[in-house]
């Protein structure tokens, strides 16, 4: 029996509202002004958070503990923005981080449990490089605040906000092995995450890449053979 994995014309791919965020957080968040943010930026995020969660709502044996650690995430960075001290900060970050590792590591798996490429499937490489972007991000904030000018190029105003958005900009920079230069890391910590995200942006397209290729190829097999 086979069964179809192309997604069906009544429903959204899986992946298809959790990418519609990520664009939003990492192409229009920064736009917006600082001082007319509130907690806009925030509401982004927290939409990746609970996009993230629904899309693994069909991980099984995942899906409870995901599900609780989106919301454990949800309370911890709510309460480091109320209480705005930097110890929260700290764990805010930190647990953002496991919630983007642990989602990555969901969505890979389940695109090589895939027999074929769909649309669901290409939605999802690009979800989990995107995600791998803002990962990166999140620890060189941490970098930056465990050492202080680690990194240079970063806004002078030094407001929390800005410098997110500019380590973000990094991270992508580097995910994509562009290398601009306008922000450099500076400090011996800093240095080799941003060389180890290079290399990861780079075997990722390459396996993720030859991977969907691989299905592609075997389901036109299949296909030519029923012909």
């Amino acid at each position: 029996m086979q069964y179809s994995l192309l997604p069906s014309t009544r429903k959204a791919p899986h992946f298809g509202a959790l990418l519609v965020v990520l664009l939003i957080l990492i192409v229009v968040a920064p736009l917006v002004p600082v001082e007319k943010a509130g907690y806009s930026i925030e509401f982004f995020f927290d939409l990746v958070l609970v996009t993230g969660g629904y899309a693994a709502a069909s991980q099984g044996a995942h899906r409870v503990p995901f599900l609780a650690l989106t919301v454990v995430t949800l309370v911890v960075r709510w309460t480091e923005i109320l209480t705005d001290q930097v110890g929260y900060s700290f764990g805010a970050i930190l647990i953002t981080v496991v919630w983007i590792v642990y989602a990555i590591v969901l969505i890979v798996t389940a695109l090589h449990r895939l027999p074929r490429v769909s649309t669901n499937a290409v939605l999802g490489a690009i979800v989990a490089y995107l995600l791998s972007a803002v990962a990166f991000a999140f620890v060189f904030q941490l970098i930056e605040l465990a050492y202080p000018g680690s990194f240079s190029g970063l806004p002078a105003s030094g407001s929390e906000r800005e410098v997110g958005d500019a380590l973000l900009y990094f991270s992508l920079v580097c995910l994509t092995t562009v290398g601009y230069g306008d922000i450099a890391p500076l400090s011996k910590l800093a240095r080799p995450i941003a060389v180890l995200e290079g290399a990861y942006g780079t075997l990722y397209l390459a396996v993720m890449i030859a991977r969907l290729v691989a299905l592609h190829i075997v389901s036109r097999g299949e296909t030519d053979d029923s012909g």
